[in-house]
Formats: C-alpha cells, sequence, structure tokens
C-alpha cells in the first residue's frame, strides 16, 4: 500500500472572554470573511483595527481560488463563494451564541437555587409539607426544562399547610433560579463548541485526483456522527485556497461540533471524548488497558495522551473507511520526525494566526517564487548562449553572403562567354555553308577544304565539351544556391524567437498605453525598463525609445532615454 500521514487536531473553544475571541477568530478565517464591516469585530486589538488591512487578511489564502472552498450544507455540499458575506457573518454569529451570563451572576444563581433546594428539603423532612405537597416539590427538583412558576404557585396555594406564604417564597426562589441556569453551562469555561481539523500534508502527494475535497468532508462527518452523534455539527468547511495554482494538493476540513449534548442539554463534550477513548482503548487492549478518569479533571499529560488516542481513533477510521478502498495507508511520523525542531516550531505556532506562522500559505508562495526566479536565471543564461550561437550565426551568414555574390558574378560572367560561344557558332556555320558552296564549285579545292572542315570540326566538338561543363558547372551552382537559401530561412527563425524579448517588450508597452492614467501603468513600465537592458543592439534601443515617443508616453521615452545613455556610458568604460 501507498503510505502517508495525516494531520488530524482539534480545539476547544470556552464561554469565557479568551475562548469567545479564539473562536471568533478561526471561524472569521474558516468562512473567509474580508468585508470592512468584518474586519472591525472586537476581537482585534486597537493597533490591529488601525493598520489591519484587507490585504493582510488575504495573504493567508489566494483569492482567485476561492471557487474551490466547500461548505456543508442539508442541501449537500456546494461552493463556500454561494453564500454572501453577510450570510457568513450571520453563521459565525450562530455558532458562538449569544453572550452568556458573567461568571458572578451563575455563580449566585447556583448557590440561590441549592439554598432553596435545601431549605424545602428540611421541611419535608420535619413533616411541613403534606404529601401532595411533597410530591409537587419532588416533580418540580427531578425536571430538567423550563417550569412555569406562577402555576407551581398557585398548585401549592390550594393545599393546606403552616407557613404556606414562606413555602411558596422558598419554592418561587428555587423555579426562578432553575428557569435562570437552564440550557446554561455550568461554568464559562465550558466548551461552547470544538473546531476539528483534517489535512493530508502536501508533502505526501495525494492530490484531489487520489482523494476528492468532496470525500475528505464525507469521512471527517461520517467519524464525527460515529463517535460524537449527540454532539451536532455547526460548521463544515474545507479550503483549497491555500496552496499554489497549479497544485492538486493542500485540501483541507475544517469542523466545528456543538459542546452542548443534544440529549442531556449538559455541556460535557470533553466528558464524552474521554469516554469513547476509553472505549477505543478497552476494545483495543482489553482488560490491561489503562482508562482515564470520566469526571473531566486531566492533568497535562493525561490531557496530551487523550488527545493522542484520538488521532489513533481517526486514522483507524479513515483508514477503513477512505484510505484502505484506495490502497493507501495512512501511520502516525516515525518518533525522529514528531521530536523535530520543526514539528516542535509548528507546534509553538499552532495557536499564532496563519499569517505569523512561519510554515503558511504565503510562505510557500515565497519559495515557489525564489523557484521561479532561479528557473528565470537559468533561462536567461540560456538565451545568453543562444544569443552567442545567433552572433555566429549571423557571422557565417555574412561570410556565406559573400561567397554568394562571388559565386553569382562567376556564373554571369560563365553565361556570356557561353553566349559569345554560341555567336561564334554560329559564324562557323555560316563559313561552313559558304565552304560548302564554294566546294560544288571548286572540286579542285576540295582536299583544302576537308582539312579545314575538320579543324573546324574539331574547334566545335571542343566548344561543345566546353558547353557541358559550363553546364555541369551552373548545376552546381542552383544547388548551392538552393542550400544556402535553406540556412537563410532557418536562420530567420531563429532571429524571430531571439527578438522575442522585443516582442514582450512591445506588448507590455501596448498594455501601458491601455491603462495610461490607471495604477497598472506603472507596473507596465517597470517591465519595460527591466527588458530595455544592454542585451539589446544599439540600434533596437533607438528605436524602442521612437516608439515610446510615438505612443505619446513621454515618461516611458525620457526614463528608456537616461537608461539608454546609462548602458552606452557602461560600454565605453
Amino acid at each position: 500500500m501507498r503510505l502517508t500521514t495525516l494531520f488530524f487536531a482539534f480545539v476547544n473553544y470556552a464561554f469565557n472572554d479568551k475562548g469567545r475571541r479564539a473562536g471568533k477568530a478561526t471561524l472569521f478565517h474558516s468562512l473567509r470573511l474580508t468585508e470592512e464591516m468584518a474586519l472591525k469585530q472586537k476581537y482585534l486589538t486597537k493597533s490591529q483595527k488601525l493598520m489591519r488591512s484587507k490585504n493582510e487578511i488575504e495573504i493567508e489564502w489566494d483569492s482567485s481560488l476561492s471557487h474551490t472552498n466547500l461548505i456543508d450544507t442539508p442541501d449537500g455540499i456546494v461552493p463556500l463563494d454561494n453564500f454572501s458575506q453577510e450570510q457568513r457573518e450571520q453563521m459565525m454569529f450562530e455558532i458562538l451564541q449569544p453572550e452568556t451570563m458573567k461568571s458572578a451572576d451563575a455563580r449566585k444563581l447556583g448557590q440561590d437555587k441549592a439554598r432553596s433546594k435545601n431549605k424545602l428539603k428540611e421541611w419535608i423532612k420535619a413533616g411541613h409539607f403534606c404529601k401532595k405537597g411533597i410530591e409537587l416539590v419532588d416533580e418540580i427538583f427531578s425536571s430538567d426544562s423550563l417550569i412555569n412558576v406562577h402555576h407551581a404557585a398557585y398548585r401549592l396555594n390550594l393545599l393546606d399547610m403552616k407557613r404556606k406564604a414562606q413555602r411558596v417564597e422558598q419554592l418561587v426562589n428555587y423555579i426562578k433560579a432553575h428557569n435562570a441556569l437552564l440550557d446554561k453551562p455550568n461554568s464559562l469555561n465550558s466548551v461552547n463548541f470544538e473546531e476539528l481539523l483534517f489535512k493530508i500534508p502536501i508533502n505526501n502527494q495525494i492530490g484531489t485526483d487520489i482523494v476528492s475535497n468532496e470525500e475528505m468532508m464525507h469521512a471527517m462527518k461520517s467519524f464525527l456522527q460515529r463517535y460524537y452523534p449527540d454532539y451536532p455539527i455547526k460548521l463544515m468547511v474545507l479550503h483549497h485556497d491555500e496552496r499554489l495554482p497549479g497544485e492538486v494538493t493542500g485540501g483541507h476540513v475544517h469542523a466545528f461540533i456543538s459542546g452542548k449534548n443534544a440529549l442531556t442539554h449538559q455541556y460535557d463534550l470533553r466528558i464524552a471524548q474521554i469516554k469513547k477513548v476509553n472505549e477505543f482503548l478497552f476494545k483495543r487492549d482489553g482488560m490491561s488497558a489503562t482508562l482515564f478518569s470520566e469526571i473531566g479533571r486531566l492533568n497535562y499529560e493525561q490531557a496530551g495522551d487523550v488527545a493522542k488516542h484520538m488521532q489513533e481513533m481517526f486514522y483507524e477510521f479513515v483508514n477503513e473507511h477512505l484510505f484502505h478502498p484506495k490502497n493507501i495507508n495512512a501511520a502516525f511520523h516515525p518518533e525522529s520526525v514528531r521530536k523535530s525542531e520543526k514539528r516542535k516550531q509548528m507546534r509553538r505556532e499552532a495557536k499564532l494566526a496563519k499569517r505569523d506562522r512561519a510554515f503558511n500559505y504565503h510562505a510557500r508562495l515565497l519559495e515557489n517564487v525564489n523557484s521561479l526566479e532561479i528557473q528565470l536565471k537559468s533561462f536567461d543564461d540560456k538565451i545568453s548562449e543562444r544569443k552567442q550561437v545567433l552572433d555566429d550565426v549571423e557571422s557565417k551568414i555574412i561570410n556565406v553572403s559573400e561567397s554568394y555574390d562571388a559565386l553569382t558574378i562567376k556564373h554571369d560572367a560563365l553565361e556570356q562567354q557561353c553566349i559569345q560561344q554560341e555567336e561564334r557558332l554560329s559564324d562557323i556555320e555560316i563559313v561552313v555553308q559558304q565552304k560548302q558552296r564554294r566546294l560544288s564549285k571548286k572540286m579542285l579545292l576540295e582536299q583544302e577544304v576537308d582539312e579545314r572542315l575538320n579543324v573546324k570540326v574539331e574547334k566545335e566538338k571542343k566548344l561543345d565539351a566546353s558547353i557541358w561543363l559550363k553546364q555541369q558547372k551552373h548545376t552546381e551552382l542552383d544547388n548551392a544556391i538552393a542550400e544556402k537559401q535553406s540556412i537563410l530561412d532557418r536562420l530567420s527563425v531563429m532571429t524571430t524567437q531571439a527578438l522575442l524579448p522585443v516582442h514582450k517588450m512591445l506588448e507590455h508597452m501596448n498594455n501601458r498605453l491601455i491603462l495610461k492614467g490607471r495604477s497598472g501603468a506603472a507596473e507596465f513600465m517597470q517591465y519595460v525598463i527591466k527588458a530595455f537592458s544592454a542585451d539589446l543592439p544599439a540600434e533596437l534601443r533607438k528605436i524602442l525609445i521612437k516608439i515610446a515617443n510615438n505612443t505619446g508616453d513621454t515618461e516611458l521615452e525620457n526614463a528608456l532615454t537616461r537608461k539608454d545613455s546609462q548602458i552606452n556610458d557602461s560600454l565605453d568604460m
């Protein structure tokens, strides 16, 4: 099986001020809240309100990839972009819940309730209540829902007992305290909600083509429904915008579950987690299992062990339901990796905002930029090498061109000689005809004519041989010209590629002209000036300055003129 590691963690957020502030911050990040009204939330310090900007928040992710973020809804998994900033902000406040009562108020109500309950029990024990009165008080004591105080007081008033008004008053005090504390946590330190994070680290190279984002969300949801079915999932989102545009890795799930048990209405999520861990350990280790106290009071080391066992539970679950069917097995890092300095630093930075961590999207983006700069320098070096080759080829073209000119002159001369020989041949033919006519008239001169004719025939043969040789040279010359033309065509293509930087510079000049007067024009001016280097021939630099002049872009023309002077000065030194 292919091996991988996971990142699974959970964080509890209490009802107290620290918990609400931290909870608001993580929900702010998870819901991608970026509007100006949201930037002024109370969790920011005074200096952050003055200095923090929208761009500073968006450095945590790539906003151009926001369409890849997902959210789980009753209608299924949909893009997070389907919800407006206002709707997301409403989700945040629904999860946070309205601020509960202060600790002092909750403590006082608890004391009042206990005091009234004890007093009523003393009276029942002393026989100051009739049978129906005892039944009514026991009914109220056993209730875990809202009690109608007026109806209870009315029912107690109907009964016959001594000091009835005092009994009714004490029962009313108990009911008021009971109703005020109903559905409230026992302490502001109780868990309001818990965030759980599931991520496949990028270095495992398991992208969406192997495990889809939707499958990761379904796995997290199934895990929570199996182990914590009584604690509703308030929000589940998946972020896939904390990556580089070409990557398919980096998707991670944020799930938020309520700290309140939907059946008992008690804020006992921590105890429920300890119980689930004990069940997991007992199932795995049997009677030899070391179990944890289920009253919720754990020391630092025990709390760490519970978190570790929860990770083991999650690994076991996702292996069975997600990874093993794909021939993948998730396993913990070796101890040497877990105790490495990098891991220690990541744990130290876990409570910091993502923008303040050493290992975040922005850091990866910078690493990628540095890599691209190195790659660009490599390309520049290769271009310089190719330019040298081009210069050598251009030198050879000049030599070939000179040779071609010489061959052309020689060809023209030979052609003229052939014409002259043809004319001479024509003259010879006329002479032969004349001799033949004279031969018919002067038979006596036959031998002399024959001898002269033989001489002319020999000359004609030599002339034919010479003409054939000239024709052969003419054919060879045509082949040489065709070969040189092929070389020129290839050199033309290479010259076009060499002029590509000039083409890019003209493209940036055009973009600047289009954006004239707007903020983007300055950026394209920097691109033009950067490309306007000593690598360009002086003649091309003059042409580019003239183009800038013709566009009416005086600022660019002056900048290029200054840089041209600097280049010329450096070349003269």
